[in-house]
């Protein structure tokens, strides 16, 4: 393990992550909020976010809203979405990140599938391994 941890704020660029990742020849960067972390980006994240900017039409008003009733419905599912990323563009929700089970990733999906405008749900969520979990602050 490093004994000093490169981190970065959540509203970082792709850009700026990549050159966090490339200068301290780091694999992940947690990212905080208010000192508190949110998430954690791999190097696969990032390819996963460079890949989906190119492929994927701009993001309107329409799916911000989108974005924004997918979160309403995780919470109101009681899916714990602290290190959940949703993306969203032309209706096509992405979810990435990492739950603390199984049924935490079918709730996810199955909360965005029932938001209106939404035509597509991609599935990337992870379980948090049981190593980590404990590591969480007894999440």
């Amino acid at each position: 393990m490093t004994k000093t941890v490169v981190s970065s704020r959540e509203e970082a660029s792709l850009a700026e992550i990549a050159q966090l990742l490339e200068k301290h020849r780091v694999k992940r960067v947690p990212i905080l909020r208010d000192g508190k972390l949110v998430g954690i980006v791999s190097r696969a994240d990032l390819l996963h976010g460079m890949i989906g900017l190119q492929s994927a039409p701009a993001a309107t008003s329409g799916d911000r809203v989108i974005r924004e009733s997918i979160g309403s419905e995780l919470r109101r599912a009681g899916v714990r979405s602290e290190y959940i990323n949703i993306v969203v563009a032309a209706g096509v929700v992405d979810l990435w990140g990492m739950v603390h089970d199984e049924v935490e990733i079918t709730a996810s999906r199955l909360a965005a599938e029932q938001v209106p405008g939404v035509k597509q749900v991609n599935n990337h969520l992870n379980v948090i391994p049981a190593n980590i979990q404990g590591r969480m602050g007894g999440e």
